[in-house]
């Protein structure tokens, strides 16, 4: 999975993206502007546990590959900030971090805490890139039409006018209920603003407090949004201390659970993802699939000849089997079932997948 990460200038994108890669990233130029890539790993307390009861060679979390780009400006309609958001056309969904706490805009003026406006103006900024993507392709398509092209694809020119009129009215494409087949004519596009859009609200500790409030009022203008709140800089300070600092510093602040925890699960939440693992002396690992996913498209994520021999699933949640410490104990008690490739795999879940190839 791939997190982009996006903004206005100044909300502390950059610190946040810093503080979540722990600072391990690598600078790229695009051409148009410095991206950074690196990874966040999904701490998850289920795999430590594991990892302690099976001592294998190796325990492997799950991961996210994350993108920052330089910020949007407030001007954004009069400058090439469409093209910086080429860079994350690719990932699987947006964090866009808002700006929290007093500060100067790109002209030098006085910073207004606004976080609907400022959602408002990054939900613009995808709408407007994805249209120079539409009109572009849309042109083209009727062109092919008024020759009578073979090619032309009417289903295509259909779906296309539907993308224009819900960009054309400044809507997000994220909101409209598209087929299946209307999601595969559009999968190449990459349409920014059908991308999943996580909202991390950056506040400064004397705000800080208030995140709670903020976030009911943002929830209500943006109810199908993932929200969370973190103090990226005052976290990324308290990185530098040692643990037991960290654990009083952060209880000063009233921040419940570190930044990387909130985002990961906001992301998760956002995108509809769940975790599933397998265990075993030599790895004990985290797998990360869409919810709904079946035992057979599971398997898959593993690797793809589970998916193609799959046969069955023996399966136990986690919940359940921390009851015994170990599969063996666990079958001997009937706590294992087994599943077929229908089976619909649950967060926790822990999978031993039968194949034949």
């Amino acid at each position: 999975m791939q997190l982009g990460f996006i903004g206005l200038k100044y909300s502390g994108k950059s610190t946040l993206f810093e503080l979540l890669t722990k600072n391990h990233f690598e600078n790229a130029n695009t051409g148009i502007g410095e991206v950074r890539r690196g990874q966040v790993i999904v701490e998850d307390n289920r795999i430590q546990k594991l990892s302690e009861i099976y001592n294998p060679k190796k325990t492997t979390y799950a991961k996210f590959d994350c993108v920052d780009i330089t910020g949007i400006s407030s001007d954004s309609r009069q400058n090439i900030s469409s093209k910086y958001l080429e860079s994350v056309r690719q990932v699987d969904g947006l964090v866009a971090v808002i700006q929290m706490f007093d500060g100067v805009n790109f002209d030098g003026s006085d910073f207004k805490i606004d976080p609907i406006n400022n959602i408002k103006s990054i939900e613009e900024e995808l709408v407007i890139s994805d249209l120079m993507i539409l009109e572009n392709r849309l042109e083209k398509v009727e062109k092919l039409k008024f020759r009578a092209a073979p090619i032309y694809d009417p289903k295509e020119h259909e779906v296309l006018l539907k993308c224009k009129k819900i960009l054309d009215e400044e809507k997000p494409l994220r909101n409209e209920n598209f087929s299946i087949e209307e999601n595969k004519l559009l999968s190449g596009f990459q349409f920014l603003s059908k991308k999943e859009l996580i909202i991390v609200l950056n506040f400064d500790e004397g705000n800080y407090s208030k995140k709670n409030e903020y976030q009911s009022e943002i929830g209500a203008t943006f109810p199908n949004i993932a929200i969370t709140s973190v103090s990226a800089l005052e976290e990324k300070e308290i990185q530098e201390l040692d643990s037991e600092e960290q654990i009083e510093f952060m209880k000063d602040m009233g921040i419940d659970e570190p930044a990387i925890i909130q985002v990961i699960k906001a992301a998760y939440k956002g995108l509809g993802l769940i975790s599933f693992f397998t265990v075993g002396e030599d790895e004990v690992r985290a797998w990360t699939v869409k919810e709904n996913s079946n035992a057979k498209e599971s398997a898959g994520a593993i690797h793809s000849d589970l998916e193609k021999g799959f046969i069955r699933a023996e399966v136990i949640n986690y919940n359940e089997f921390i009851k015994y410490n170990s599969l063996s104990k666990a079958k001997e008690n009937g706590a294992i079932r087994v599943e077929g490739k229908n089976y619909t795999v649950i967060d926790g879940d822990i999978l031993n997948i039968r194949f034949n190839v």
